[in-house]
């Protein structure tokens, strides 16, 4: 059945669940003092 002839099909959809085990933190920084500043400019500049 397509969702042409059967609306009720699009409420009953729910998306799939995200991964649980992604990693976000190796001990390492991300970026430098240098990096950090080149942001903080390209902010103030898009302000």
């Amino acid at each position: 059945m397509t969702t042409e002839t059967n609306p009720a099909a699009i409420v009953d959809w729910e998306p799939p669940m995200p991964p649980t085990d992604l990693i976000f933190d190796d001990s390492e920084p991300l970026e430098s003092n240098r990096h950090r500043i080149a942001m903080n400019v390209l902010i103030r500049s898009l302000r």
